[in-house]
């Protein structure tokens, strides 16, 4: 997934009716257990994005497996 693809998801900014992808940003807070949002950055509201964290979820899980299946791999050798 591309950043673009998630901030057209929320073009036109519903408070302010932005519709410049230019004027948008994607963010993550990673002390909040990353938690992507779309910021506006003409009014600043902010946008939860619930694909972009299913796709983060899913890039966890996929490094977990990996991670996991090195460990097997050496503890078999």
């Amino acid at each position: 997934m591309r950043i673009q693809e998630i901030i057209q998801e929320f073009i036109p900014c519903e408070v302010c009716g932005n519709s410049d992808i230019d004027n948008f940003y994607f963010h993550v807070f990673a002390h909040w257990g990353s938690e992507p949002y779309v910021k506006c950055c003409e009014c600043e509201e902010e946008y939860y994005s619930k694909s972009a964290k299913e796709a983060l979820l899913r890039i966890e899980r996929e490094r977990k497996e990996k991670r996991l299946s090195g460990q097997m791999l050496s503890l078999t050798r």
